[in-house]
Formats: structure tokens, C-alpha cells, sequence
């Protein structure tokens, strides 16, 4: 079978979406499936000027290709540079979008006569659950929607999504009156209408699919789409050593943060807990290992905590068995709202 794979995360980027997908692209491929792939490249953790972005868009084009570790033919899309603030962030989806379309559309390279039996979209990006669709409809094949996150209901929470980013911008504040609800509204109706016409949707949590299954939206459809739950349980690329516990101080405590440090996460709260255990008297150092929107106000946060917290930047999985070996306890956090329930405990794997 020829499957479709549209994506905005894939290796070589380092992150649990694109190990998740390499080990799903594996197993494909070892029952016989032909995968092909649309995705950016790697760019969210690197700076790119504009004249590069826009040589690298024009050399490229619509014809780069090149092979995954998983033997899956990957065409790669074009991206806006990534930036921190929510505006950036949602031009580059829709840009992204937009590019994967292109790509489909124009038919170049390898895609060229090519006609998928299934088509499948992996969300976030948001976009990509919409551009699944059209693809679909473009190919006349039944396309499937992998729903990583709790979306469209984490739209609700849009309120809440800057609130560790410190201060309002100006931008945000007018944006957040009007704009954003009705980007909000349109973008929740878009969703379900993917969501009610996939042949099927996978959930990473089995509270997440439960809830799927409960939506009148989605439960009421003609198509009556399948939903089932695939857990991030992929082969890990990080051998954890269990510390004795004769070796830990009793007034001491190593934390190690290694991932995004993003809004869904609201690690501000985490740095809040260290400051009363230091104030108690405990000897606590926690690291934090990793990239995301929130870093720099993180470190402004922790100025008065001194050497009991660091930062460091994202380490490739298989590099992070020293960093286990110094923590006592790893943490996973999560910011406190209600949709994030339902994708636990697909975050601590």
C-alpha cells in the first residue's frame, strides 16, 4: 500500500513526534507499505537569516527529496523562520500548510504520476488537519487524522496560552480582542469537520480517543470515523540507569527537566516550587534541558534562585544518559488546563 504522510515535524528534527513517526514509518515499511513524506526541514531550533531563507527556498524549490532512517522517501516543503511569539509560530503553520498543498498540487519530482491509497496528517500543526482533506479529496483516497494533542479544545485555553511569557505585548493585546476568538471559532469548525469525515483518528491516550468517541460532533457522522490509541511507546534511544538509593543525600534533591520548554508546559510553576523547597532549607538543583518559547523568561525567573537552577540546549535523545545518571527525579509538568488531562500518560513515556 502507497501511504501519504504529511507532517510539519521530521527527522533530523529531535523531539517525540518525529521519533514516534520514524518508529511508525519503520514498522510500515517492514509490513511491505510504501511511505512517502511531506515535510519541512529541520528549523525550528536554528537561527536562519532571511537571505538564507530565501536562497535555500528558491535553490530548493519543489524538487528537494532524500531518504529517512526508516527507509521513507521524504519531499520536503517549504517554511517561514520560526519564531517565539504566537503570531510567527501560526504564519509559519499556515505557510507550511499552504507549501505541503503546493507540493501535492504541482505534482513535481516524485510526485509525479504518484496516487497514495491513504493518506495520512499528523497534527499539530494545525493546519496540516485541514490541508489532510483537501489532499484526500485532492487524491479522491480516505485519509487519516493522527491528533497528538487534545485540539481542537485546547483552542479554548487561548486565554491562558502567553500567560508565562511575561508582560502582554501590544500586539497580543489587541489581537486577543476579537481576532483571535474569531481565528479561534473558525479553526474549531474547520477541525471537527476533518476530524467527522476521517476514515479514522488516532489518539495518543485512551482518555483522549474516549473523549473522541463521546463528541456528538464527530460520534453522529455518516462516516462514523474509527478511532484508535497508538502511545508513544517507541523503542527509547536513552538507557536509564537506576540510581541506589543508598547513594541519595536525604536533605538534597537533583531534578532534571530535559524537553520543551513551551506554554503547554508552564515550567514558571516548577521554578516556583524550587524556591519554596530552597527557602525551606532543602538542597535542590534542578536542570533544564531543552528549546521553546518560554526559555528566555524562565531565566529571568530564576535570577534570584542563584545555581539551583540551570539551563542547557537540547541534547539528541541518546545523549542524555549522563543527565539522567546526575537526576534523582525527572520531571514531566504540564500547565493546568483541562484539555492536557486527556493526553496523560502519553507525556511521561
Amino acid at each position: 500500500m502507497k501511504i501519504l504522510i504529511l507532517s510539519q515535524y521530521w527527522a533530523p528534527e529531535n523531539g517525540v513526534p518525529q521519533r514516534r513517526w520514524a518508529w511508525l514509518s519503520g514498522l510500515l515499511e517492514e509490513h511491505g507499505h510504501q511511505v512517502t513524506v511531506i515535510a519541512t526541514p529541520l528549523h525550528y531550533d536554528r537561527k536562519i537569516s532571511l537571505s538564507s531563507w530565501l536562497k535555500k527556498l528558491v535553490l530548493d524549490g519543489l524538487n528537494h527529496e532524500e531518504v529517512g532512517s526508516s527507509g521513507e522517501l521524504i519531499l520536503r516543503s517549504p517554511f517561514l523562520p520560526a519564531g517565539k511569539s504566537l503570531t510567527a509560530r501560526a504564519l509559519n503553520q499556515a505557510f507550511v500548510g499552504f507549501g505541503v498543498l503546493t507540493r501535492v498540487v504541482c505534482r513535481t519530482g516524485s510526485l509525479k504520476g504518484y496516487r497514495p491509497d491513504l493518506v495520512i496528517g499528523t497534527v499539530p500543526a494545525i493546519p496540516i488537519s485541514l490541508v489532510v482533506w483537501f489532499v484526500g479529496k485532492f487524491y479522491r483516497r480516505p485519509y487519516i487524522v493522527d491528533l497528538r494533542d487534545a485540539w481542537p479544545d485546547l483552542l479554548e485555553q487561548s486565554d491562558s496560552w502567553n500567560s508565562g511569557m511575561g508582560k502582554p505585548s501590544l500586539r497580543q493585546r489587541l489581537l486577543s480582542r476579537g481576532p483571535l476568538q474569531l481565528v479561534s471559532w473558525t479553526t474549531k469548525h474547520a477541525m471537527n469537520h476533518s476530524l467527522r469525515n476521517a476514515r479514522a483518528i488516532i489518539a495518543t491516550s485512551e482518555r483522549l480517543a474516549q473523549n473522541l468517541r463521546d463528541r456528538p460532533e464527530i460520534r453522529h457522522s455518516s462516516k462514523a470515523s474509527e478511532i484508535v490509541t497508538i502511545r508513544n511507546v517507541f523503542p527509547p534511544q536513552t538507557e536509564i540507569v537506576p540510581k541506589q538509593v543508598s547513594a541519595i543525600a536525604v536533605n538534597s534533591l537533583r531534578i532534571l527537566y530535559a524537553g520543551t520548554i513551551g506554554r503547554a508546559q508552564n515550567l514558571g510553576n516548577a521554578l516556583e516550587a524550587v524556591r519554596i523547597a530552597k527557602s525551606s532549607g532543602l538542597d535542590i538543583q534542578i536542570r533544564i534541558v531543552g528549546a521553546g518559547a518560554e526559555k528566555q523568561e524562565l531565566r529571568k525567573l530564576s535570577d534570584v534562585l542563584g545555581d539551583a537552577v540551570s539551563f542547557e540546549p537540547s541534547r539528541p535523545a541518546d545523549e542524555l544518559e549522563n543527565y539522567y545518571a546526575w537526576a534523582d527525579s525527572a520531571l514531566v509538568h504540564l500547565a493546568d488546563w483541562e484539555p492536557l488531562e486527556r493526553t496523560v500518560p502519553s507525556k511521561v513515556y
